[in-house]
């Protein structure tokens, strides 16, 4: 096996764990951090970069991601 590829493949391995590690000790960082690109694609993609289009995604990305990545993450907090 080519070495580059099996190195390359243990740094998205470990890039991996890192991330799963994030979110289970900063949910709410990482739900922000999710939001924030979601809404930085919505405005400064070339195919939305009209206003209604990317005001439209963006409004429903606020709405949704979070939602959707609270419930994830609601069921691994246990409650104070």
């Amino acid at each position: 096996m080519n070495p580059l590829l099996t190195y390359l493949q243990i740094v998205a391995l470990r890039a991996k764990a890192q991330l799963q590690a994030f979110a289970a000790q900063e949910p709410v960082r990482l739900r922000a951090a999710l939001t924030s690109v979601v809404m930085l694609f919505a405005v400064y993609a070339p195919g939305l970069a009209q206003e209604h289009t990317a005001q439209m995604i963006g409004g429903v990305a606020a709405v949704v991601l979070p939602v959707l990545v609270g419930e994830s993450t609601r069921r691994k907090v246990t409650p104070a």
